[in-house]
C-alpha cells in the first residue's frame, strides 16, 4: 500500500505522460503536488522500490519509466486480515 505522497506523485506522472507524453520535470512535480522537492524524492524512491516506476536515485524525474498506473489492489480485505 502506498503513501498518500507516494501514490498522489504516480497519479500526476501518469496523467501528465498521457497527456503530454513524458513524465514532469521536478519544477512541474513541485507546483502540481504542493510538495518540497525531498518529499517528492522519497515518494519517487517508494515507487521505485514498490516496481511502480523504474528510476535511479539521483536521477532527473523526468528520466523514470512508469510500470504501472495505479496502485496494485489489496489481495485480501482488511477485514479478513488476522
Amino acid at each position: 500500500m502506498l503513501s498518500d505522497n507516494a501514490r498522489k506523485i504516480l497519479r500526476i506522472m501518469y496523467y501528465h505522460r498521457q497527456h503530454f507524453g513524458a513524465v514532469p520535470p521536478m519544477r512541474q512535480l513541485k507546483r502540481k503536488s504542493s510538495r518540497r522537492p525531498e518529499q517528492i524524492r522519497a515518494a519517487l524512491q517508494e515507487l521505485a522500490d514498490g516496481h511502480y516506476i523504474a528510476w535511479r536515485p539521483g536521477d532527473p524525474p523526468e528520466t523514470a519509466v512508469i510500470l504501472e498506473g495505479w496502485e496494485r489492489e489489496d489481495p485480501q480485505p482488511t477485514w479478513k486480515r488476522k
